[in-house]
Formats: structure tokens, C-alpha cells, sequence
């Protein structure tokens, strides 16, 4: 769940995972943040992104040119990932990496990783 409204316990309750960028996250509620803090990813711009007491950093922190996209983009990436190894650590790191390769792109982008 990717959200920019407030989330009730109920909505909470149906997903596994709730995505919200620092500001979204101071407020959230904070009781609610101690019971659901194994669902929430908090991402941290060019800092990365925070599971429970885990920090992931941004493998590749970039110039920021424009962060249009970029909290769709991990959400994305993150669900790609998640879906296909079921590993949330493999997930967040994938996440930020494809977040940082669009917001070093003007405009809404779409990542693409070189191999």
C-alpha cells in the first residue's frame, strides 16, 4: 500500500506492506506505527529507505534532478522483487535502486538498469 491519506486499522489490517516517505510517516499515527512497524517502509529520498531498524542506503545516491515518480517507482520496483523472491531485504535494496536511476532524469521516468 502506497498511500498519501490517512490509513485507519481496518485499511492497515489488508495489506502487507504500507510504503510511506518520511513526512507521510511523522504522520502516521504513533501508536499505530509500534504495532504495525513490520509493515511499514519508510523511504528516506537520497538516505534510502528504513525497514523495522534497518536502514537500506541508496547503493548509487545521484544528483537529484526530479523526484516525479520516484515513490512510485519503489513501490513498484519493491512489489516486482517481492513477488518474485519473496525477500524483503532483496526487495528494498532493488527499490532503491531503480528509485535513484529515476530521479537523477527530469520528468517521470522509467528505469533502466544496464546488465
Amino acid at each position: 500500500m502506497d498511500t498519501k491519506k490517512k490509513v485507519s486499522e481496518h485499511t492497515v489490517s489488508h495489506f502487507n506492506f504500507i510504503k510511506l516517505n518520511y513526512q507521510e510517516y511523522l504522520r502516521f499515527d504513533k501508536d499505530a506505527r509500534d504495532i504495525y512497524i513490520d509493515k511499514l517502509i519508510i523511504t528516506l529520498g537520497s538516505g534510502g529507505a528504513k525497514y523495522i531498524n534497518t536502514v537500506y542506503p541508496s547503493p548509487d545516491p545521484k544528483e537529484t534532478i526530479d523526484v516525479s515518480g520516484a515513490g512510485d517507482t519503489f513501490t513498484a520496483a519493491f512489489t516486482l522483487k517481492y513477488l518474485k523472491t519473496k525477500s524483503i531485504n532483496e526487495s528494498i535494496i532493488f527499490a532503491n535502486e531503480m528509485s535513484s536511476i529515476v530521479v537523477s532524469k527530469r520528468g517521470v521516468t522509467t528505469p533502466k538498469k544496464s546488465h
